[in-house]
């Protein structure tokens, strides 16, 4: 057993603690950003009288940013470390967050947003492979999946409720205060990161072992060199982590990632669009609905920390995406003809949403790929994945103009289904309990 890896079996530490707190606390910035646009929408249909193809492109606008930062800066992290990137980042959602305020057209707010979504991308592969990384085996579901989404969640939660207090001060320029209020949080989670280590496991990979054994000591662990130095010095690259053995395991995951992010963002971004059409509530029933609806989210993803170590990924993700799927179904057929009904299906949708597939392909992401490619590999399954929401995101105005609501979440429910017979396939997906590089070692 080398030194890094007992990072795995190590009680987690004050430090430690501290360190993936911080680095989730990324998702919160993120989770406001990108679905701060569903609220906002409300009140740019009718100031930039948008067409429902204009809807859909600033909604998609921020996610097909991060799915270009999440490829590049995935491969950055992997390159020039995940302390640098992640800190980077958050200079993005400061100035660009600050600079959606002030647009005064359509193509301005698509741009601005576009490099908000960048900034998402440059932090998410990041973050998300530093906790892995420096997570005891034993929570690594609870640290790299339920608390990386809960920060995601809240932050999401807050994007939305924070209009309502807003509306009676800025009234029709409440949008502009939504996104400019993002540069806060952005920036005192930034002032935080200064102080935190690299990743021991990315500067054994990189040879860099004096450093990894001051960074295993800033969390509390002691090692010397040569137990360091075990852990094979490897630089990676996309061509590696698109060829055998890892290339049928990267599309696999990625699958998986579409899949869910083609359906899930029905109970996101598009909820208070959907609910202010299709359920002809006011605007301010509408945000609140939409904020109970994260709330539920919430509930969800507290409900995954108490199990998603405990009874297995895969089971956990069954016992989740089944019942998603017929929520989905139930809203599309019984959603139009009564609010309730509607609201309610959205209520199911959301928590069974967020207690398994939302948060379990996080992990996956995380866990399945070695070190060297990590970044890479979140990266890609990622940008999979937000190239799915744009997708949602801009055929849910025009599919419910054009075919209707009820067809246009009866299509949508079939990836659901889709992606738990594809789980059900992949063995390899049952990592609970198990150490880094046991998972991977495996491939090499």
């Amino acid at each position: 057993m080398t030194a890094v890896s007992t990072l795995d079996d190590h009680r987690l530490t004050p430090r430690q603690r501290y360190a993936i707190t911080l680095a989730a606390l990324g998702e919160f910035i993120d989770g406001y950003d990108l679905l701060v646009m569903g609220a906002a929408l409300i009140f740019l249909r009718p100031q930039f009288h948008l067409t429902p193809s204009e809807i859909g492109l600033l909604g998609a606008a921020s996610f097909l940013g991060a799915m270009l930062g999440m490829l590049v800066f995935g491969d950055l992290s992997d390159r020039l470390g995940r302390r640098a990137i992640f800190i980077a980042n958050l200079l993005f959602f400061v100035v660009f967050s600050i600079a959606s305020a002030f647009v005064t057209s359509v193509p301005q707010l698509f741009i601005a947003r576009f490099l908000v979504g960048i900034g998402v991308g440059m932090d998410v592969p990041t973050s998300t492979a530093y906790i892995a990384e420096v997570s005891p085996k034993a929570q690594r579901g609870v640290l790299a999946g339920s608390l990386i989404n809960f920060t995601w969640v809240l932050g999401a939660l807050v994007s939305t409720l924070i209009a309502l207090p807003l509306m009676p001060l800025a009234g029709a320029d409440t949008w502009r205060w939504m996104f400019a209020l993002a540069a806060v949080p952005a920036a005192l989670v930034l002032i935080g990161r200064q102080g935190l280590p690299e990743s021991p496991r990315w500067l054994a990979v990189h040879g860099r072992i004096e450093e990894a054994q001051q960074a295993l000591a800033s969390f509390g662990i002691n090692a010397d060199a040569a137990a360091i130095a075990e852990l094979k010095a490897r630089r990676g690259s996309y061509a590696e982590l698109f060829r055998p053995p890892w290339r049928a395991r990267a599309f696999a995951i990625a699958s998986v990632f579409f899949l869910n992010c083609i359906s899930g963002p029905l109970s996101t971004i598009a909820a208070p669009y959907v609910l202010r059409t299709v359920g002809a509530l006011s605007v301010r029933a509408s945000l609140a609905f939409t904020g109970v609806v994260w709330c539920t989210s919430l509930a969800g993803v507290l409900t995954s920390m108490l199990l998603i170590d405990r009874i297995g990924r895969r089971r956990l993700f069954y016992i989740a995406a089944i019942p998603e799927g017929c929520a989905a179904i139930f809203m599309a057929l019984a959603g139009p003809h009564s609010p309730a009904l509607l609201i309610a299906g959205f209520f199911v949708f959301s928590f069974c949403s967020w207690l398994g597939p939302a948060v379990i392909i996080w992990v996956w992401a995380g866990e399945m790929f070695p070190t060297h490619l990590r970044g890479r590999g979140q990266g890609f399954c990622n940008s999979m994945c937000r190239l799915a929401i744009a997708i949602n995101i801009f055929a849910i105005p025009i599919g419910v103009a054009g075919i209707g609501f009820t067809a246009t979440i009866l299509v949508l429910s079939i990836p659901i289904f889709g992606m738990a017979l594809l789980v059900s396939r992949l063995g390899f997906l049952d990592s609970e309990g198990r150490s880094l590089e046991f998972l991977t070692d495996r491939e090499a």
